[in-house]
C-alpha cells in the first residue's frame, strides 16, 4: 500500500487519509478566507427579515350566525386572522385602531373598540399575527318584519393604515 504507516493503522481508515490529502495545512491563510466567507453567508442566511407589510392585513376564517336571526337576542362571530408588520395595533392608550363595520341596510361604517393587546407580544421589529373573535347583535329596522343582511368590516392601526375589506354572507334577521 502507499498510505503512511500511520493512515493504514488508524480506525477511520480511507476518511482520515482523505481529510489528510485534501487540506494543505501550509495555505491556511486561503482557509480562514474560505472560513470568513461560510462565516459571513451562514450569518446572512439565519437573519430573519420582517416581510409583513406594514398595512393591517385581515381574512376571514369564519363568521357564524344562524341562517335566521332575532334582533338583539342572537349574536354573530367574526372569526378573522390578522397581520400587522410594525405590530402597531391595538397598543395601550391607542384611540385609532379599531374595528369598523358596516351593516347593509346602513351607507356608513361604525367605528368599535379594538380590544387592547398586551404590549408584551408586540415587536415592531417582528410584526403581529394572529386571531380575533368578534361578535355582534344585529340591530332590526323599525319598518321591517325581516330582513336579509350582511356586514362589511376592516381595521385599522395606530398609524392609519386602513386593512382590505371583509364581507360576510348575508343572513336574515327577524324583529
Amino acid at each position: 500500500s502507499k498510505l503512511p504507516r500511520s493512515a493504514r493503522n488508524m480506525r477511520f481508515g480511507f476518511n482520515v487519509v482523505l481529510l489528510v490529502t485534501f487540506i494543505n495545512f501550509g495555505q491556511m491563510t486561503n482557509l480562514r478566507h474560505i472560513a470568513l466567507i461560510l462565516l459571513v453567508v451562514v450569518l446572512f442566511a439565519s437573519c430573519e427579515k420582517n416581510t409583513m407589510s406594514k398595512i393591517p392585513y385581515i381574512s376571514l376564517i369564519a363568521f357564524v350566525s344562524d341562517s335566521v336571526m332575532q334582533a338583539n337576542v342572537d349574536t354573530c362571530f367574526f372569526y378573522f386572522g390578522l397581520e400587522d408588520g410594525d405590530a402597531d395595533i391595538a397598543i395601550p392608550g391607542d384611540s385609532v385602531s379599531q374595528i369598523y363595520l358596516k351593516d347593509s341596510r346602513d351607507p356608513e361604517f361604525v367605528p368599535l373598540p379594538f380590544p387592547t393587546i398586551d404590549p408584551a407580544i408586540l415587536d415592531p421589529k417582528k410584526g403581529i399575527k394572529g386571531t380575533c373573535l368578534f361578535y355582534i347583535r344585529p340591530l332590526p329596522k323599525i319598518d321591517t318584519l325581516a330582513d336579509t343582511l350582511n356586514y362589511e368590516f376592516y381595521i385599522k392601526d395606530k398609524a392609519g393604515h386602513e386593512s382590505n375589506h371583509l364581507v360576510t354572507p348575508r343572513f336574515i334577521v327577524r324583529p
